[in-house]
């Protein structure tokens, strides 16, 4: 269905955020991330579970011949119903309940990473297929025009008005156009295509709409500390401390009630209609020596605390060190941007310039006019290439960020 309708509207202009949407929708990534969270959640409900009492059905039938009765009893017959609740437990159930609400943090925040990362996956994909767009646009414009060139050159050529060398050296220049535009081709063609196979639907390269430029705005310490990897790392520091509680409590004191109600007995029938009671238990443990192994998984839970509340700055650290680069990055993109987008008018007029001086006989040679065609055509190619970069910057700005949303 989606496929069906992707090929009838792949036409139809696509933005890079549609594109973002819908590859949300079906990454696999996504889901699986969700179900993560969700599996976290359910743990959650079952820590909540362990505060209330447990009630159990049991029932038993048992028969001894031979035996002595003192010992064996002569079987039993047994059906009733108990409950347990566990009255004092060490914070063993609390320290539980908390650490599974620090993994459902970290399921959380790796969910929005993953949106995140889908929506880069996205956007690097559309800008490389919109940068290769306009780069096969400009050497097939440029192809173009030398194929006319040649055909000029050609009947100059007949006249004596030109080298014999001049048009040689223009159809060189127009295979090698026609094979950087064969590149970009190649380039736009793999760029589309990944980006089908990510949005699910066939995307056509003339339905990629130019984003609207942005500014770079650097990130704020309020948003590298609420970045998913950051949380993720800060929850798994806290489920670290739950854990090292869960193993604290089982040196503490436990106190536990049981009760149960029911038909005990050896023989069926007397068994159902005269033994019929009840009975509870209060059990209380302190353990009071193990051989030094409590302490020993204490220690290690301390360990694992330390481990965890190190790598919370380590993934911060590394956080700041990414984001620098790709503020970095993006200067450098806009900078080029500018400076190229200054330079096109002037490599433009250079180039006519000598091409009217090449025809109009003012001593210009064929190799400069070229060569003015080449820098004319470079500087036209970094252009697009630093707005590719540019938007790129961006980008990774916002997957570092856990962002999947303008």
């Amino acid at each position: 269905m989606v496929a069906a309708q992707g090929v009838a509207t792949a036409a139809s202009p696509l933005t890079i955020e549609q594109c973002v949407d819908l590859a949300l929708d079906r990454a696999p990534a996504v889901s699986g991330a969700a179900a993560d969270s969700a599996a976290a959640a359910a743990r959650i409900r079952a820590a909540r579970a362990a505060y209330w009492p447990r009630f159990f059905g049991q029932a038993q039938y048992g028969h001894s011949e031979g035996y002595d009765k003192a010992i064996t009893n002569g079987g039993v017959t047994a059906l009733g119903v108990g409950v347990e609740a566990p009255l004092l437990d060490g914070g063993q159930r609390s320290a539980e309940l908390a650490g599974a609400r620090a993994r459902m943090r970290s399921a959380t925040a790796l969910e929005q990473q993953r949106r995140a990362d889908v929506a880069f996956a996205v956007r690097s994909a559309y800008h490389t297929a919109l940068a290769a767009r306009s780069a096969s646009e400009i050497h097939a414009d440029t192809a173009q025009r030398l194929e006319k060139y040649v055909a000029l050159l050609e009947r100059q050529e007949a006249l004596g008005a030109v080298p014999v060398t001049d048009r040689p050296r223009a159809l060189l220049e127009v295979e090698t156009t026609r094979s950087a535009e064969r590149a970009a081709v190649a380039a736009l063609t793999a760029s589309a295509r990944e980006l089908s196979a990510i949005v699910g639907m066939e995307v056509a390269p003339d339905a990629l709409v130019a984003p609207p430029p942005q500014p770079f705005v650097p990130a704020g310490e309020a948003q590298i500390d609420a970045s998913p990897i950051v949380a993720d790392a800060r929850a798994a520091a806290d489920a670290a401390r739950r854990d090292a509680d869960v193993v604290r409590s089982e040196g503490r004191s436990h106190l536990i009630l049981t009760a149960d109600g029911g038909f005990l007995g050896v023989n069926p029938r007397p068994t159902f209609s005269d033994h019929g009671g009840g009975q509870f238990l209060f059990g209380f443990t302190l353990p009071l020596y193990d051989g030094g192994a409590l302490d020993a998984r204490v220690a290690a839970a301390v360990a694992a605390i330390a481990s965890a509340e190190a790598n919370v700055q380590l993934v911060r650290q590394s956080l700041v060190v990414s984001l620098v680069h790709a503020q970095a990055d993006s200067e450098r993109a806009e900078a080029d941007a500018a400076a190229w987008s200054k330079s096109l008018p002037g490599a433009a007029e250079a180039f006519l310039l000598l091409r009217a001086r090449y025809f109009g006989g003012g001593g210009a040679k064929l190799l400069e006019v070229l060569d003015a065609l080449n820098q004319s055509v470079d500087t036209r190619v970094a252009f697009v290439r630093a707005l590719q970069d540019a938007g790129l910057a961006k980008a990774t700005q916002a997957q570092l960020l856990g962002q999947s949303t303008p």
